[in-house]
């Protein structure tokens, strides 16, 4: 998918006659005929003047999209150019090429506003091209990155849920689930093999009484 207008669309040069004789309710063959005849004159002299011509406004942080825009102009073969107007206030050429291109343009002696047509300036904008595309290729490498976390977590939490829902009865499994809790929750305020100084039990008393309902007592009735 691209932000770009028109993907999908068949643009003929000359038109689509086929369209034309659509639009009639009940085309004659006559008419027909003369339909083709008429689409046949357009698209001859669309071609004569070579076909369709692309303009680009500025250029695409990725050349696949550029390219894709070229691409309208050569449907099946038929005839076309392209040609792209930028401006060093674009943003690919204010973040990535300013610096390269303004160097050309004062050793080539252009003045402010005169148009830059140059070898060296295409491929200084095919360089900023390829910086922006392994920036942006670093930043989804990133992102996939946190969310394969992400989806091992919900990995583990669906198969936990599959199995839930195999079983008729889930007692076992639930009992277990609630003594790991209960470990897991008397580990963070009685850490293991600490020393009694280092226990809190208060904050385990209200822990348990908050969101579990239970009163832990000491070993020995101790409260």
């Amino acid at each position: 998918a691209t932000n770009m207008a028109g993907r999908g669309t068949d643009i003929m040069l000359g038109g689509s006659w086929q369209a034309e004789v659509a639009a009639l309710e009940a085309p004659t063959e006559e008419q027909i005929a003369q339909i083709k005849a008429d689409w046949q004159v357009r698209h001859d002299a669309v071609l004569a003047a070579g076909g369709l011509h692309i303009i680009g406004t500025e250029r695409h942080e990725s050349r696949r999209i550029d390219n894709q825009l070229r691409g309208r102009s050569g449907r099946q073969g038929d005839p076309g150019s392209s040609r792209f107007y930028l401006s060093m206030e674009d943003a690919l050429m204010r973040i990535f090429a300013s610096d390269r291109v303004s160097g050309m343009m004062r050793k080539l002696g252009m003045k402010p506003g005169e148009a830059i047509e140059h070898p060296w300036v295409t491929k200084a904008i095919a360089n900023a091209q390829r910086k922006v595309e392994s920036r942006n290729f670093d930043i989804r490498k990133q992102l996939l990155e946190y969310d394969d976390v992400a989806n091992d977590q919900r990995r583990a939490i669906y198969t936990q849920r599959n199995e839930l829902l195999d079983v008729s009865d889930v007692s076992d499994t639930i009992n277990s689930i609630r003594e790991d809790v209960f470990k897991a929750t008397i580990d963070a305020y009685i850490p293991p093999q600490s020393l009694e100084e280092m226990w809190d039990i208060t904050g385990l008393h209200v822990r348990q009484r908050t969101y579990c309902g239970v009163l832990v007592q000491r070993a020995g009735g101790g409260g």
